[in-house]
């Protein structure tokens, strides 16, 4: 008898064991279960593109990351920003891109003009927390024939920002409302300083801005179909050339005798930095890295927002997400991909570890947890705000085509170095974005 409640109580020990490791196989995380199977150790690929800054705050996420979840490791693959989309375009092209990347808005048409291009992200809406953080209108943004390719960052846009200090020392107490009072602003100015500067491709799309306020139109729409026509991208270039002849920004020109041509970055050239260019129409995401270097100066920026058309039928506000996280169609590890996604961008450790490096995001977990933290405020938020309040026509991903950005630059060009007149300019550009057009939507 001893030896069979002997026998009797092993046993028990033995499923007392046994069922303690199975609950302890489901437990990881904060509340979150995983079976054996996804307790496997598995390595995912991320690329993304950057500052140091970013870099240094991205690792930290991925440390913390793997902390959490010991089973899976990610593998960094970061560089900056030149030369990343030809590397994309190789690797996706040759089935070797990672598991997760960051890519630009403006690439859904390029790598997936049919949905099928990425991994439908909808199929992973409970592991990525689609529901609770982010609104139908956000999500849009990023979806194809239906199929979520991408989760939007955060969102960007361009508004004028000015160089307060500057307009203090000429008398100008306040920014202007109006394209009027910019450009009576602008013969305040003396010879050596302009209230903006606008290389080539911002040039552009001011003028276009303007053009949309004008028309109620978009330039393209969401299926890469040109809108305006002829007369209304010589309505965009009058401007364009309207706000050379009253002085509001320097020539081509003058900003390429600089090296603004080139790479340089506004903020490493002379002028900007003496606040002599006293103005830019920047994107919301990418305003602070002008501002620093002014404020190093004892430079104040400040924002202006856009000025309106009379009777405006729209801001013409270019509002879009700055980047998007996408996962490889091809990926063995989806789920596993998709907790790491959650995790950088809505889970509270990964968000403050992330901070703004990719600029306010739009996930509603994440912006609750850095205003807790204080971080929301500043000039990107001000300008989001600007947009927000300010409404436009929808944004085409097209816009922003690699050679429909290589045909915008030639045209103003043309313009500023007295090559072509404004309507042989409008037939030059009517023309050329047909082509490309024709080409990149097929």
């Amino acid at each position: 008898m001893k030896k069979v409640i002997a026998l009797i109580i092993v046993g028990a020990l033995l499923i007392g064991i046994a069922l303690t490791g199975c609950g302890t196989s489901k437990q990881q995380g904060s509340g979150s279960t995983q079976t054996q199977e996804e307790q496997k150790e598995v390595t995912l690929r991320f690329s993304w593109w950057g500052s140091d800054t970013r870099h240094k705050a991205t690792l930290e996420a991925i440390k913390l990351f793997e902390e959490k979840y010991p089973n899976i490791k990610i593998k960094a693959e970061y560089a900056g920003w030149d030369g990343y989309l030809d590397k994309q375009t190789t690797q996706i092209a040759g089935g070797t891109a990672a598991d997760i990347m960051q890519i630009n808005w403006n690439w859904l048409p390029i790598f997936s003009k049919d949905g099928n291009g990425f991994y439908d992200l909808n199929k992973l809406s409970k592991e990525l927390g689609l529901e609770e953080n982010y609104t139908k209108d956000i999500l849009e943004l990023g979806t194809v024939n239906g199929k979520l390719n991408g989760i939007p960052v955060a969102m960007t846009g361009r508004v004028i920002y000015y160089n307060k200090t500057i307009y203090d020392k000429f008398g100008i107490s306040s920014f202007p409302q109006t394209w009027d009072e910019l450009f009576n602003i602008a013969q305040k100015f003396s010879n050596e300083y302009y209230p903006m500067v606008l290389g080539s491709y911002d040039a552009w799309l001011l003028s276009m801005t303007y053009a949309v306020q004008v028309t109620g139109k978009p330039f393209i729409d969401r299926n890469g179909k040109l809108t305006f026509d002829e007369n209304d991208i010589k309505i965009a270039l009058e401007f364009y050339k309207k706000l050379l002849d009253n002085k509001v920004t320097p020539t081509t020109a003058t900003i390429a005798s600089e090296g603004g041509s080139g790479n340089a970055p506004i903020e490493q050239l002379p002028s900007f930095l003496e606040g002599k260019w006293a103005g830019l129409f920047q994107w919301t995401s990418a305003i602070q890295k002008n501002a620093n270097p002014l404020k190093e100066k004892n430079m104040e920026v400040a924002l202006g927002g856009i000025p309106m058309a009379k009777d405006v039928k729209t801001s013409g506000a270019i509002f879009k997400p700055s980047m998007l996280f996408a996962i490889n169609k091809d990926t063995k590890y989806p789920k596993e991909a998709a907790l790491f996604l959650n995790f950088i961008l809505n889970d509270p450790e990964g968000v403050k570890a992330m901070g703004l490096e990719r600029g306010i995001p739009v996930s509603k977990s994440a912006v609750a947890e850095l205003e807790k933290e204080g971080l929301i405020s500043g000039l990107e938020y001000e300008g989001l705000q600007f947009l927000l309040d300010n409404p436009s026509v929808p944004l085409s991903p097209y816009l922003e085509d690699p050679k429909l950005q290589d045909v915008y630059r030639e045209t103003i060009d043309q313009i500023s170095y007295d090559k072509l007149s404004v309507s042989e300019a409008a037939k030059y550009m009517y023309d050329n974005v047909q082509k490309v057009l024709s080409e990149i939507t097929q």
